[in-house]
């Protein structure tokens, strides 16, 4: 996994945002990051000095833990006692994840969030409590198609020579329709502190959800689980067909059409980025 901190630590004064600046804002600073599992959201990062700001990402407790727990980190592979394990790693990562944002928060240092933003109500929550103690918000949102976010993390922990972990695709399916269909609320939420960029597939793409699972997804189906009851499967069934009706109707460039026309380059982004940072 290429860290933020890294990220932002090689950036030198040519962003033109120095140190000086930003710890001399009259308010604390957070940059939410929003994007589906391979968006490119780091990048975009590049070209701001911002290296002194606290980087918060779930992804490093989460690894840490699936270590501890002998898991390989090529989670999209992964066995049914393997599965069990992750989502023990996750529910405690997540434990002290909250308790770092909370402490971060209380001592009102300036932050970057480094996540998918997948949950809308959970980012509500975050910024009005950002907003009472007294931060200002932005929100940098990164849209890629649904293929180059599976592609992405297939390839992602070979990439890394098992560094970093590849997700079920299933729930970059899940996070990436999530994260989409957020993009509108969004924008409205945090209105001029928003900025957005599209990174999409130059070739040409697939845009039938039928040829997507059958190349991305059922390659990785989870073997050998346990039969759901007949009250689950139900539900899974309905929120199945729900995600595919929502997915459908995304695939096309027509479906995120508002999302493609209202996007930034980069270096826009990244412009509006440090007058946020600079209080401008």
């Amino acid at each position: 996994m290429i860290k933020l901190e890294h990220i932002l630590n090689e950036i030198t004064n040519a962003a033109g945002v120095n140190s000086g600046a930003i710890a001399g804002a009259n308010s604390p600073k957070a940059i939410i990051l929003a994007g589906a599992p391979g968006a490119g959201k780091g990048f975009i990062l590049k070209g701001l000095n911002i290296s002194n700001l606290q980087v918060l990402n779930i992804d490093d407790t989460y690894i840490d833990n699936l270590k501890q727990a002998n898991v390989s980190l090529d989670l999209k592979n992964a066995t049914p006692e393997e599965r069990s394990k992750q989502a023990l790693a996750m529910a405690d990562a997540n434990k002290s994840f909250k308790k770092s944002v909370e402490k971060t928060i209380e001592a009102k240092k300036s932050f970057v969030l480094d996540g998918t933003a997948g949950s809308y109500k959970k980012t509500v929550e975050l910024k009005d409590e950002l907003i009472k103690a007294g931060y200002e918000v932005f929100m940098l949102y990164v849209y890629t198609d649904l293929q180059r976010s599976l592609m992405q993390n297939q390839d992602r922990f070979e990439r890394s020579s098992g560094k970093d972990r590849s997700l079920a695709p299933a729930i970059v399916l899940r996070t990436w329709n999530s994260v989409t269909n957020n993009y509108k609320p969004y924008k409205e939420l945090f209105g001029d502190n928003f900025v957005s960029v599209a990174n999409t597939l130059k070739d040409e793409k697939l845009t039938n959800l039928d040829d997507i699972t059958d190349k991305y997804l059922k390659p990785y189906a989870a073997k050998n689980t346990k039969p759901k009851t007949a009250a689950r499967q139900a539900y899974s069934d309905k929120q199945k067909e729900k995600t595919t009706k929502e997915i459908n109707a995304l695939l096309s460039d027509e479906g995120v059409r508002d999302i493609i026309d209202n996007s930034v380059a980069a270096e826009e982004a990244q412009s509006k980025i440090k007058r946020f940072l600079k209080g401008e």
